[in-house]
């Protein structure tokens, strides 16, 4: 018993020993097992850490160069903030006689773009031709007009005077009052105290009115025109009349690197504002991402602008297009910032307007820009354009310019080409040759008069560029919006070839020739006609004739408008390319089908007749 209590201990020593050493050999076998996954961890941990290591390695200069990019950025920016907090600078925003609450002007620094300081010689020519409100290249238009041209003027454009002649104290009549206004316009005229019988129509006969008689009913068509124009009377011509204070004229402007038309552009301004009335106009002008001194030209016209009445809101911006902004986009933007005061005066004080004027860089004449207005509202026309022209280098003469916009009434583009082969509708050239209005589809041509009608309507018709999700073609924004007036119902389109403008001074020269003595130069004699005939001097023939061109009575009359072309001509441009134009091939754009005339007239903007 003893040996069997001695002996269970030994074995139970043996088993537990058994049992240590199976323990001690499964856990050598777990550790062995789970050795590889460990050291294969490890190798991944240390390859990942390398990865980073030489990710960051390859990137620290890029991110250094960014972090000091930034540094630089935000010390430059407070310089700016400091500079600009000055109380001296805080008039940076600066408009004329009127506020308009609901424009939000903001200003970009102006380190962005270097404008240099202008020259003594600079600003002595800015002064001595805007502050003498004498244009530059435009100083000859009316200066040696001839007699009948003048009288011509002084009756036609009688009726958009914005105020009462008669008030003048040494006015003896109405048409005494008259020729005191117009005798600025057109220098040489006769005495303002002698009597004045009315104006001499192309064959001659005094006393004659070219203000013809309006239809009266709203269709188009010129009926009742007949017997009014072509009867003279013995006493003094019936004119017609229209009170030109309830007659209201916005002008927009639109302007870049300007500064060698702006005395001419804002001369002729103040000398039609003048006519109009200071107290009917408003001036609108935007500019923006000009290099030279338009801005300072602009100050000094918002001083002279404010001087003699005239309301004027300024607005420059340093903004330029970007290297990825739809050119036509852009130029939307722009225009529609132009036209900005129009709705916010309609919002703020309800003041509408009834005609704008619409105006690029050009060189107009004061009497082509009151021929515009007076042709507008004669026609009562939705757009009213001129005829711009530039010069041709491979023929070395002026062509016609804007052929991207400028469509005939058969939908066909214009061409670049001299003046005989301008449209190709036979109509159309004809009346072109014959400085007589024209119907368009659409025109732009540096000055369009508007009737701001669709612009004040729900939906409101706007400056855009083509809804290309809709299938639209890229078109001109100007294009465009002569389609809209069209779709509103404000289809008559009308352009005027007897307005000639230009946009530097070679082609103007050209255009505008002086009138020459033909007796004295070539011993030319008079075959026929009368002295005040247009058709019977050579140089009024010639479609760069003498800016003094008599009236023809055709020139009064009011055009029978024609329904939309089914089909327009369409020059679209994606911006892949470089161009500043069409680059796409062409096609034929269908116009939408209407349910109502848009030849009918809905705002009644003409004249009114008192006989």
């Amino acid at each position: 018993m003893a040996e069997q209590q001695t002996q269970q201990p030994i074995r139970r020593r043996r088993q537990s020993s058994l049992l240590n050493t199976s323990t001690n050999n499964h856990q050598n076998q777990n550790q062995n097992q789970n050795q590889p996954t460990t050291n294969s961890n490890t190798i991944i941990i240390m390859s990942q850490q390398q990865l980073l290591v030489n990710y960051l390695k390859s990137k620290l200069p890029a991110l250094i160069s960014l972090a000091i990019g930034i540094i630089v950025g935000l010390l430059f920016a407070l310089i700016l903030s400091s500079n600009t907090s000055n109380p001296s600078r805080k008039s940076s925003e600066w408009r004329g006689g009127t506020t308009v609450p609901t424009w939000t002007h903001s200003r970009t620094a102006s380190t962005k773009f270097s404008v240099p300081i202008p020259t003594l010689d600079q600003r002595f020519r800015v002064f001595n031709l805007l502050s003498t409100l004498t244009g530059h290249h435009t100083q000859s238009c009316t200066k040696s007009s001839q007699k009948p041209y003048r009288r011509q003027v002084y009756e036609r454009y009688e009726p958009l005077l914005g105020y009462d002649p008669t008030s003048s104290s040494r006015a003896k009549s109405k048409a005494a009052g008259t020729l005191h206004l117009f005798k600025h316009l057109v220098p040489g005229s006769p005495d303002p105290d002698q009597d004045f019988t009315g104006i001499i129509d192309f064959k001659g006969h005094s006393k004659l009115n070219l203000n013809n008689r309006r239809s009266s009913s709203s269709s188009t068509g010129s009926d009742s025109k007949q017997g009014d124009s072509s009867s003279s009377t013995s006493g003094r011509s019936k004119a017609v009349r229209r009170k030109g204070t309830g007659h209201k004229y916005f002008f927009a402007i639109n302007l870049y690197n300007s500064f060698d038309v702006i005395p001419d552009l804002f001369s002729t301004m103040f000398k039609v504002s003048a006519i109009l009335g200071f107290q009917n106009v408003f001036v609108s002008v935007y500019e923006n991402g000009s290099s030279d001194q338009t801005k300072a030209l602009l100050r000094l016209f918002d001083g002279l602008s404010r001087s003699v009445g005239i309301r004027v809101v300024i607005r420059t911006s340093l903004r330029t297009r970007g290297a990825f902004h739809h050119r036509i986009e852009y130029l939307a933007e722009v225009r529609n910032a132009a036209l900005a005061p129009l709705q916010e005066l309609r919002d703020s004080e309800g003041e509408l307007f009834d005609t704008v004027i619409f105006m690029n860089d050009v060189l107009p004449c004061t009497d082509d820009l009151l021929e515009l207005i007076w042709q507008s509202r004669r026609q009562n026309a939705g757009i009213t354009c001129g005829a711009d022209y530039i010069f041709h280098e491979e023929i070395a003469q002026p062509v016609f310019y804007d052929n991207w916009v400028a469509r005939d009434i058969n939908g066909t583009a214009l061409e670049n080409a001299p003046f005989e082969s301008i449209f190709r509708d036979p109509p159309s050239q004809h009346k072109f040759e014959r400085h007589l209005p024209i119907q368009v589809q659409s025109c732009w041509n540096g000055i369009a008069i508007l009737d701001p009608a669709p612009l004040y309507a729900h939906p409101r018709v706007r400056f855009r560029m083509a809804r290309l999700a809709e299938g639209e073609c890229s078109a001109s924004e100007c294009s465009l919006i002569c389609n809209d007036y069209w779709n509103a119902g404000y289809g008559r389109i009308v352009m005027v070839p007897r307005v000639k403008l230009a946009y530097d001074n070679r082609v103007w020269q050209i255009i505008h020739p002086e009138r020459k003595n033909l007796t004295v130069i070539r011993g030319y004699t008079r075959l026929g006609g009368t002295p005040d005939d247009p058709t019977a001097d050579p140089q009024d023939r010639a479609w760069f004739g003498p800016h003094d061109r008599l009236f023809r009575l055709e020139e009064s009359e009011e055009i029978e408008m024609k329904p939309e072309p089914s089909y327009v001509w369409c020059w679209g441009w994606d911006g892949a390319g470089d161009l500043d134009g069409p680059d796409v091939d062409p096609i034929w754009e269908p116009t939408k089908n209407l349910t109502f005339d848009p030849r009918v007239i809905r705002h009644d903007r003409g004249f009114d007749f008192n006989f």
